[in-house]
């Protein structure tokens, strides 16, 4: 597999994080989550949450470039709207990425994730329901090109899916 950038993206609670990790165990290969990172930003109290205005995008930026140079891929977890891409990350248009979106068909499913999920992110919030809804009124996929994996399905047969893609 030549190097490449995998985004794992698509709207908060589809499971992104949870397929992220799995890929990650099964091709040895870090993830960074623009959560995480933002939320170690903030730990440093370099910015506050709400004044991070595209500090992980920048920070992103920099570890593909890093891993590309290297000739070493690596993955990515986070929303991926392509009018944030466009207008934070417009670098990413041009690197050789591998693009999956998780959707979850099962909105009582994907309900439940947002109202009883800790991710443990210390120094970062949790989204509302309400939150997600307001994500979803304006988000847009990156590309058009990319691997739609419905996350109401065992997870087993995701990463099967998404490792196929990612070998093509």
């Amino acid at each position: 597999m030549d190097a490449q950038l995998i985004v794992i993206g698509g709207l908060p609670g589809t499971g992104k994080t949870t397929l992220s990790k799995a890929l990650s165990k099964r091709l040895e290969l870090p993830v960074f989550s623009k959560d995480e990172l933002e939320a170690a930003v903030s730990r440093a109290e370099i910015a506050s949450n709400r004044q991070m205005n595209g500090v992980g995008y920048e920070l992103m930026d920099t570890i593909a470039h890093a891993h590309i140079d290297s000739c070493r891929s690596v993955i990515f977890d986070f929303i991926a709207s392509k009018n944030r891409i466009i207008e934070c990350w417009p670098s990413l248009l041009s690197m050789p990425v591998k693009y999956i979106e998780c959707i979850c068909s099962d909105e009582s499913r994907h309900q439940e994730r947002i109202l009883s999920r800790e991710r443990g992110i210390k120094g970062w919030y949790e989204l509302s329901w309400e939150d997600v809804a307001q994500i979803k009124a304006i988000y847009n996929p990156y590309t058009s090109e990319r691997l739609i994996l419905d996350t109401a399905a065992e997870l087993d047969k995701n990463i099967k899916l998404a490792l196929k893609y990612i070998d093509s």
